[in-house]
């Protein structure tokens, strides 16, 4: 495919009698029209990628509110003046003035100028945007921060499409700043950018380039039968080499990676692969490479779970962790106890040696509970509420080196079985409330496993040996197909239903059914022990550290639970992942995990704890569809629609803005009162609009009467339409250049006499009498003499809104 469309070194010879004719068709090019429309739908298409990447379609509307008025108006100025820098101009003009009417409405004047607070409130939305990118894993959620990066991205890339593809004629070098739309989509997604989106982005592309081809032959054709050689031979190539690139992934066993249109995706950061500190870690578990590779040592006897943060707010869409940044402790060389904790601790010291190497993030991993921190590069903050460590200069984890002293609380099954219930109020609140949206399916199914029992110890062990249970399998295929590879209150529903997730759904769903069972609660995030690497270190006070290796696909997620006089303790209902505590493991219980569980970490290689998907999840996963619910599947269908009625808009703009002209000229010329004069003059020009719509406009140096003359020959006009234009031209010819009369006096002028200063007077010829049925009798005499491709070109295309036919005589 070549970078530009083939410019024909000079136009054909037009017949002499057509050359003003045909330097006007060039001056109108009414066919960019047909142009920007396909950009509008190309660039939507690549937006489609972003499904995965955001909410699915959370960013449709705005998009479209953003790309619609943008091309409009660059459309329209194009249409007035022709230029390459001016439509370009006003375009973004166009898009700040969008955006400040989407983003920024009580900041901008009269809703689309920007203001003075502006500046701030764009601020605030690009850090909120900063913020999402940081502490979410795909899809986030489309807040406001977001949608404005996304609306003004794409803005961006429209006008270069469109730059590129109208005023440059280059629509082939336009798909570089379309990869440029999908490269988040390469970056972010599992799976690459996605056949469906690609394939519809590709045959987007396609149309543009038909579109673009169509027009420069009408230009170079005069406006003539354009030549459909190109297209047709751009079209098999572009189709055959889609084939392939379709075909080829389900041809070859194995070809799975790469970022276009599937595969795995492009990771541009390296090796360098931070835990997220969000519920959505399937990414990372799907990893099979095992990316953000970290060592530890410690001198812990049990195995050592590392921490990075807790999620306790369970009333939002997604999970995630609440920074407090006022109420951290700066410092981190000496840690105080935890709000909720036990006056007196006992249990072993441990001292554990972090190196993260290539791993990256806000917060820093440890044992729990953290007393100090030494070695550590950079200013970092300790929360009271659940001792998470995070960097307050805007620093991150990569590449420290630092030593944790934690203490390790001896817990027991007897101890644990002695607490009562309470009232909860030794925490906040966050670790106990339930939003009101709470699903049935997780209140009923908490009642029926625990609601008979009365200590929190019991309600706990019954929660994590029912996930545990045999109906419920590990996997991390099922989510996806499922549509809930997320957090929140309907994925743990969905969950519940299903039977099948990972450790995500499982942490989550024991934390709220805990709540629902009146123990506080709260889900950490973090690393499961890894491997045994066989190395030792030397530690403070000459103390052996074992040394461990963990990475992507060690990330894990479990609940917490409260228990008053003791403090938060670490439960594990996870089938097949991490450690079950001595003090929650159970006889019957399936088989516990070794501190090695790597070879857990595929559900495909687990044979004995994972059962096989039960025939009703599989059916259940098939009628929910890609959405879990229905919804989704219904949402391409809406899109299309949608999309269909804004390119429907935009090619239908002209037939409506030249009907509104039509009706306004119709009810100015009949009302009641209107001068004679003014009539005349409004349906004339109609008559003349309506000629150049079907290609007989008026030249610049025609009379009328020979306008007349020349429309009623070349359209073939005779019997009552050449009647009807003659009564039109005759009383346009009075209204505009007979002496107007004393409307109280005679209707009189002076006319020369035979001698010299002699003057006589007649009466003054009055307007031919005429209506606006004359009018429609002339457009219906030019409809019927026109090909059908003239009378479609004159209704959707109508070459008087940007002639000066209508112009110059109205």
């Amino acid at each position: 495919m070549t970078s530009t469309l083939s410019r024909p070194a000079s136009a054909p010879s037009a017949p002499p009698d057509s050359g003003a004719e045909t330097r006007a068709l060039r001056q109108a090019d009414p066919w960019h029209w047909l142009v920007t429309g396909a950009v509008l739908l190309t660039v939507v298409a690549a937006a489609s990628s972003l499904n995965g990447v955001v909410e699915p379609w959370t960013w449709f509307r705005p998009v479209t509110g953003t790309l619609v008025p943008v091309l409009l108006v660059m459309a329209l100025v194009r249409t007035v003046r022709p230029g390459r820098v001016l439509p370009t101009l006003v375009g973004l003009v166009a898009l700040v003035g969008t955006l400040s009417a989407q983003f920024l409405p009580r900041q901008s004047i009269l809703g689309v100028v920007p203001g003075p607070g502006s500046r701030l409130e764009v601020r605030r939305l690009l850090a909120m945007a900063g913020e999402t990118v940081v502490s979410e894993v795909a899809p986030v959620l489309a807040d406001p921060g977001i949608l404005l990066v996304i609306c003004a991205s794409l803005g961006a890339v429209a006008i270069l499409v469109d730059l590129l593809s109208t005023s440059l004629r280059m629509p082939a070098a336009s798909g570089l700043a379309l990869i440029v739309v999908m490269i988040p989509a390469a970056i972010v997604k599992p799976a690459g950018v996605g056949m469906s989106a690609f394939v519809v982005t590709v045959l987007a592309f396609l149309l543009l380039l038909a579109a673009a081809q169509w027009r420069e032959n009408r230009l170079a054709g005069a406006g003539g039968r354009p030549s459909s050689g190109f297209v047709g031979r751009s079209l098999i190539i572009t189709a055959a080499a889609l084939a392939v690139t379709v075909a080829l992934p389900q041809l070859i066993p194995g070809f799975t990676s790469g970022a276009f249109p599937q595969g795995s995706r492009l990771n541009v950061w390296g090796t360098a692969s931070g835990l997220n500190p969000v519920v959505t870690l399937g990414n990372d578990l799907r990893n099979p490479s095992g990316s953000g590779r970290i060592t530890y040592s410690t001198n812990s006897d049990s195995p050592v779970y590392l921490r990075a943060v807790t999620l306790e707010d369970f009333s939002g869409r997604r999970w995630e962790p609440d920074q407090r940044i006022n109420d951290r402790e700066e410092g981190v060389a000496r840690i105080g106890a935890e709000r909720g904790a036990p006056e007196t601790t006992t249990g072993q010291t441990i001292y554990t040696h972090i190196r993260t190497q290539s791993y990256a993030s806000p917060w820093l991993l440890s044992p729990y509970a953290p007393e100090s921190v030494i070695d550590l590069a950079g200013n970092w903050a300790w929360d009271p509420a659940n001792l998470s460590i995070m960097a307050t200069d805007g620093g991150s984890t990569a590449g420290q080196d630092y030593l944790v002293r934690s203490r390790s609380a001896s817990l027991t099954k007897e101890g644990l079985a002695d607490v009562r219930p309470s009232a909860g109020a030794a925490v906040p609140e966050v670790f106990s409330g339930l939003p009101a949206d709470t699903p049935e399916i997780v209140l009923t199914t908490t009642d029926d496993v625990a609601g008979d029992l009365v200590d929190p110890y019991d309600k706990a062990l019954a929660i994590q040996s029912y996930l545990r249970g045999p109906e419920f399998t590990y996997s991390l295929e099922a989510p996806v197909e499922g549509g809930y590879d997320g957090s929140g209150m309907g994925v743990m529903a969905e969950f519940l239903e299903l039977k099948a997730g990972y450790c995500v759904h499982y942490a989550g769903t024991m934390a709220v059914m805990a709540r629902a069972a009146g123990i506080p609660s709260r889900v950490a995030i973090g690393y499961t022990p890894g491997t045994a690497t066989g190395d030792v270190e030397i530690g403070p006070g000459g103390l052996e550290l074992e040394q461990f290796t963990v990475d992507s696909r060690n990330a894990h997620a479990w609940p917490e639970l409260y228990f008053e006089g003791v403090g938060w303790v670490r439960f594990e209902p996870t089938p097949s992942r991490g450690v079950v505590p001595a003090y929650a493991q159970q006889a019957f219980v399936p088989g516990g995990t070794s501190a090695d569980d790597s070879d857990a970490l595929n559900p495909r290689g687990v044979t004995d704890a994972v059962e096989p998907t039960t025939p009703q999840t599989s059916e259940a996963t098939d009628q929910d569809g890609p959405g879990g619910t229905g919804e989704p599947a219904v949402a391409p269908v809406l899109v299309a629609g949608l999309l269909v009625a804004a390119l429907a808009l935009v090619v239908l703009l002209p037939l409506g803005l030249r009907t509104l002209r039509t009706g306004s000229r119709r009810r100015s010329a009949t009302a009641t009162g209107t001068p004679v004069q003014e009539a005349a003059t409004l349906a004339w020009a109609e008559t003349s609009d309506a000629a150049a719509d079907h290609g007989y406009a008026p030249e610049p140096t025609e009379t009328p009467r020979s306008f007349e003359r020349r429309l009623a020959r070349d359209a073939g006009l005779d019997g009552g339409a050449a009647d009807s234009l003659s009564r039109l031209r005759s009383g346009y010819e009075h209204a505009e250049y007979a002496e107007q009369a004393d409307p109280s006096g005679p209707a009189l002028h002076p006319v020369d006499g035979p001698k010299p200063g002699s003057v006589r007077t007649v009466a003054r010829q009055r307007p031919v009498a005429q209506s606006w049925g004359d009018v429609d009798a002339v457009t219906a005499a030019l409809r019927r003499g026109s090909p059908l491709s003239v009378r479609i070109r004159a209704r959707l295309l109508p070459r008087s809104l940007w002639t000066r036919s209508g112009r110059t005589l109205r």
